[in-house]
């Protein structure tokens, strides 16, 4: 017989090889393992020399040694996300090793072991040790120039992603930008997402939420075969910055489900401490500790610093439910070292910033404030949310040692900080929920203020206006917005039409709802934001109630009391109403009694549930304003809590105009006298009376000056808002709680949503709703608060009429054509309102004049 041929390397060997590499982009790492252990597999049986379709560094097929390296790097990079740290940097050492051997040429060894330093700072990175990614970045850039496009693309994502752990994210923008256009310029899909996806995350941390959220809609079509988890997990983080809590929890929740299939370990356990943290802030605590106790167990040997970071939220947790507080510090500033010594400042500071937190509950505030002089200027590096929790721990220690002034500059700060931040963005829903991270200041402003009436409504006004403020500029026009927008309203439409199908559509409408809400966040604002309200400002709004003759209300909450700061014939006072509790289960009672009384409406009952609304109406009355013994005109800023109260309907208010407002300055500074209005009427489907109504409505300011609209399309009404004065709108209203930004009125097209209106030329100083729930709102826990009154508030019309709870038809087109009779006659709308109500029927006083002043002709003087 003769001698067998030597064995030849296995045709797929490169295939294998490349298919890993792509496995492992793709986030399926179970997979890229499973081929790339075959492809060393298949070089173990390797006789030639060289091995075809594997590129050699120097140029040409790479050789066996040279594969070898390459496919334990990236086999490597499987490991680091199914088995941890450790045998992940096992093999990028050896790999290592071999590159430093005597088989190789003295090029192929320099820029081999350029590669594997490169996967080395990947792992180190990865696993939170910032320091040895750096160091072995540092002796990797010594060759950059001799390096092939894709490993160059590698060092400066890897550089990017380690000065992004740094105390200046801002030192990473340049890298990610040259890695992405490395990545566009040859064909790197997958690479190119991965450098826009961290860019999107470098500008997160610093601060600019519409820019990242923009970032992150514009990589959308770069995805491709690119984690699923990993981009989820990105836009939650800036969603959670931005104060959407319940979208990031959502996205994360998706993300560890995506991460768990794909095999993705380390996604799993990072995105974990995320979702943790969202708990956290969404004030879930027993759902945060278990979160971050399952990751922490979830990442048990494979990454210390991430399981460190789950640790710290366990504290965070136990230290907001006041539990064990020394032991919570004393465990915090051993995660502090241990953070410092992996190089991870960034969680080291956070650390810090737990510890000081813990510290001020404690009443050890010089401690707090020597553990943030020891951090980066956590007050002007990093998140907004890292940035306002910092001030509010030098506020509170400057509070514990009787230093109100350094406390209310602090406060000062935070606020400008915020009003800035929010300025960048036009989106009205980004703008409220951004506010969530300032409820905690704003208590802590109103116990630091000086103790007079006016001092302390000072304290809760710059609060209160900062958070209604309108945007600056309107959203630029983005065509794919409006065809999402316009998709989502036929869609609405045929599920009404057809309920059949309302389960097959479920899917699509609550996507085309993500993507019309991440478009809309992402939308671009002004430069700079209003400074805060002065002293000087708030004097001339209370000149302007003196003025007007009108009394204010101010409700505010502090340490669980309800408090009225009153101005009534030019003397100011403060006023203990008691708990806040009782009073907000009182309003809730009366809005179901009016919900009640509603759906009653002409029904055999109807006369009963009346007697139960005034009743609630009375009781809620007694607790609030009676005691207050007020006449005539009453502004009322309520708090969030109780915005949706319709005032004028309790009994001390009965026919007296009782406006609301969500800020005095805003009322005070939009007060608006408009002769001879242009009016638009308009009705939508379904409501009996609706035609009716538009027709008296216009019949009361005469065929000149009005226009009836029946069957109104959103064309409609777009139109009416951008070429009308006053708007009166009779439709369907709905209210979503769970999302403010689909708020709608129902048209014969659909529903015209919150998110059209932002979007739309505004003209109208004057909306009428005359729609169910078109007056109640959301807050997030700030004082911001969203829903359709409220948004056309903030979108700059200065007086907005509507309900917050359902209304019958008939009520609404009984009582209004009575009510633009009295606006002809030249009333104001508060006053106008509040006449009507009086000889309508009950329920027409659930109707609420929003804003500020408003009347269709020049007040006298």
């Amino acid at each position: 017989m003769g001698r067998r041929a030597p064995a030849r390397a296995s045709p797929t060997t490169a295939s294998l090889f490349d298919a890993g590499r792509q496995a492992n982009l793709a986030g399926r790492p179970a997979e890229g393992e499973r081929l790339l252990r075959r492809a060393l597999r298949s070089l173990d049986r390797h006789a030639d020399e060289t091995v075809p379709g594997i590129g050699s560094v120097r140029g040409g097929d790479a050789g066996v040694v040279e594969a070898r390296v390459r496919v334990l790097l990236s086999l490597s990079t499987s490991l680091v996300q199914r088995h941890g740290a450790s045998p992940a940097l096992e093999l990028a050492t050896s790999a290592l090793h071999l590159a430093q051997g005597p088989l190789l040429g003295e090029e192929e060894q320099m820029l081999l072991m350029t590669k594997c330093r490169l996967q080395l700072a990947m792992i180190h990175g990865r696993t939170g040790h910032a320091d040895a990614a750096l160091n072995q970045l540092d002796r990797a850039l010594f060759f950059v120039d001799r390096l092939g496009p894709r490993d160059r693309f590698d060092l400066l994502l890897s550089r990017g992603a380690a000065r992004t752990d740094g105390h200046d994210p801002g030192d990473a923008e340049a890298d990610f930008v040259a890695a992405a256009q490395i990545a566009h310029d040859h064909g790197f899909a997958i690479e190119e997402f991965m450098a826009r996806h961290n860019l999107a995350q470098a500008v997160s941390l610093q601060g600019d939420l519409p820019r990242a959220l923009r970032l992150f809609r514009d990589i959308e079509r770069l995805g491709g075969e690119a984690s699923l988890a990993v981009a989820l997990h990105g836009r939650a983080r800036t969603l959670l910055d931005a104060g959407l809590v319940t979208e990031a929890r959502e996205l994360l929740q998706r993300a560890v489900a995506e991460a768990g299939r794909t095999g993705q370990r380390l996604v799993v356990g990072e995105v974990q401490v995320d979702l943790a943290l969202a708990e956290l802030i969404d004030g879930d605590q027993a759902a945060a500790a278990r979160t971050a106790a399952g990751a922490r167990r979830s990442l048990q040997g494979r990454a210390p610093g991430v399981r460190r970071r789950a640790e710290l939220v366990l504290l965070d947790a136990r230290r907001r439910r006041g539990r064990r507080l020394p032991e919570v510090a004393r465990r915090g500033l051993a995660l502090v070292e241990a953070f410092d010594r992996d190089g991870d400042h960034v969680a080291a500071d956070l650390a810090r910033l737990v510890v000081a937190e813990t510290e001020v509950d404690r009443d050890r505030s010089a401690e707090a404030v020597q553990l943030l002089r020891a951090t980066a200027d956590l007050t002007h590096a990093g998140s907004l949310s890292m940035r306002l929790r910092a001030r509010g721990v030098l506020a509170a220690a400057a509070r514990a040692v009787d230093d109100a002034v350094t406390a209310r500059r602090h406060l000062r700060a935070a606020l400008t900080d915020l009003t800035r931040t929010v300025a960048g963005s036009s989106s009205l829903e980004l703008r409220a929920a951004t506010h969530h991270y300032a409820q905690g200041l704003a208590a802590l402003d109103l116990s630091v203020a000086p103790d007079s009436s006016r001092d302390r409504l000072l304290a809760v006004e710059r609060w209160r206006e900062a958070a209604s403020r309108s945007p600056a500029v309107r959203p630029p026009a983005d065509p794919e917005l409006a065809r999402r927008t316009t998709v989502l309203r036929h869609l609405r439409q045929q599920v009404r039409d057809d309920l059949d199908r309302a389960h097959r559509l479920r899917p699509r409408l609550r996507e085309l709802e993500r993507s019309v809400a991440a478009l809309s966040w992402s939308a671009p604002g002004g430069t700079a934001g209003r400074e805060v309200v002065t002293r000087q400002q708030l004097g001339r709004a209370l000149g302007r109630l003196r003025e007007r003759d009108t009394s204010l209300v101010y409700l505010v909450e502090a340490s669980g009391t309800l408090v009225a700061e009153v101005l009534a014939q030019g003397r100011m006072r403060t006023v203990e109403l008691g708990p806040v509790a009782p009073v907000r289960e009182l309003a809730q009672r009366l809005a179901a009694d009016l919900e009640t009384g509603a759906r009653s409406h002409g029904g055999p009952m109807e006369e009963l549930l009346h007697r139960s609304l005034r009743r609630s109406a009375r009781i809620l009355d007694d607790a609030t304003l009676a005691p207050l013994l007020l006449d005539g005109r009453v502004l009322v800023v309520p708090t969030p809590s109780l915005a949706a109260v319709p005032w004028g309907m309790l009994p001390s208010r009965s026919g007296q105009p009782t406006p609301v407002a969500p800020s005095l300055t805003a009322w005070a500074r939009q007060e608006l006298a408009v002769p001879a209005p242009t009016v638009v009427a308009l009705s939508g489907p379904e409501l009996a009376q609706a035609r009716d109504e538009v027709a008296l409505v216009s019949e009361a300011w005469g065929p000149s000056r009005a226009t009836p609209v029946g069957d109104a399309a959103a064309p409609d009404l777009a139109a009416a808002l951008g070429g009308a004065d006053l708007v009166h709108v009779a439709a369907h209203g709905r209210h979503r709680d769970d999302s403010p930004l689909f708020s709608s009125l129902w048209l014969a097209d659909g529903p015209y949503f919150l998110a059209d209106l932002e979007r739309e030329d505004r003209r109208a100083s004057h909306v009428v709703l005359s729609a169910c729930d078109s007056g109640r709102s959301r807050h997030r826990g700030g004082s911001a608060a969203l829903g359709l009154a409220a948004g056309l508030l903030w979108l700059g019309v200065t007086s907005v009429v509507a309900a917050p709870c359902r209304v019958p038809d008939q009520v609404a087109a009984e009582h209004f054509p009575d009510y633009h009779r009295l606006l002809v006659a030249g009333l104001p709308a508060d006053e106008a309102l509040s006449r009507s109500a009086q000889r309508a029927h009950p329920l027409a006083g659930a109707f609420v004049a929003w804003g500020a002043p408003w009347s269709a002709a020049p007040t006298p003087g």
